[in-house]
């Protein structure tokens, strides 16, 4: 491998999720580095990757146990080494997972929480990020942005699985190949304005340290918890415009949230 900057992406999905991926690529990192997708498909997700990583101890490497668990992400990781990439995130979808979680057994909570304990540093085993529900949460918006939710503060859980097709009549960030930076800085603004709600009861912009200090994604799972999801709903937003906000520094942040 050259001297390029490589930073794995693990997610869930298929087609959409690799749109969104490579839209960031193309808008945000081509310059500095490479968002490399590594797709899990149906029936095959993060939580059953952690589930192996804590049957060894959490001791393996990540992107050797993604090479073995499955084949599709054998084929893209056919070219690269665990020390090609400086960073790792994993993308997760809030949906219910309630084959996999054990949403029925009232310890759902409880094992996401050990997730984000475990995946929690992007230079060792890997960031978690999570969507809520999932990852068609970022189609939610309208502009403009910064007084209030759009349409779906929260959606029960009993109706996510008619929310993806529900989105799918909205239609201003409906292609994710066709975001461009005006638009991304919209849905920057809603999901940080819609995170300070979440944790801090106040829909609006925080200051960046604000932010990067109490706004992350433990204590935006805790409160989904605590005021949402023990009520059987769920807040609805999106952690891929969290995470740019994240990754990049005061001046994205500017850019983003008041130009």
């Amino acid at each position: 491998m050259t001297d390029k900057k490589y930073i794995a992406i693990i997610y869930e999905g298929e087609k959409t999720e690799y749109q969104l991926l490579n839209n960031l690529n193309k808008n945000f990192f081509k310059d500095i580095s490479e968002l490399v997708p590594i797709m899990f498909p149906a029936g095959e997700n993060i939580y059953m990757l952690w589930k192996q990583l804590k049957k060894d101890d959490f001791e393996t490497d990540l992107i050797e146990v993604v090479r073995e668990y499955n084949k599709e992400a054998e084929k893209v990781l056919k070219n690269y080494q665990r020390n090609d990439f400086m960073e790792i995130y994993l993308f997760f979808d809030y949906d219910g997972h309630q084959n996999n979680l054990g949403w029925l057994d009232g310890k759902t909570s409880d094992i996401l929480e050990e997730m984000l304990n475990t995946f929690c540093e992007e230079t060792e085993l890997g960031k978690l990020y999570v969507n809520y529900p999932m990852v068609e949460s970022l189609r939610d918006n309208k502009p403009p942005l910064q007084e209030n939710c759009f349409r779906n503060c929260a959606v029960s859980l009993n109706e996510i699985g008619r929310y993806k097709h529900s989105v799918h009549t909205l239609k201003y960030y409906q292609d994710f190949r066709k975001l461009d930076h005006k638009k991304w800085g919209e849905l920057c603004v809603n999901a940080v304005c819609k995170a300070s709600c979440i944790i801090n009861d106040r829909y609006h912009i925080p200051e960046r340290r604000e932010f990067i200090e109490n706004m992350g994604q433990h204590n935006l799972y805790r409160k989904q918890k605590e005021k949402y999801i023990t009520a059987g709903k769920i807040a609805v937003i999106n952690s891929f415009p969290l995470f740019l906000l994240e990754y990049f520094k005061e001046d994205f942040w500017k850019d983003m949230l008041y130009s």
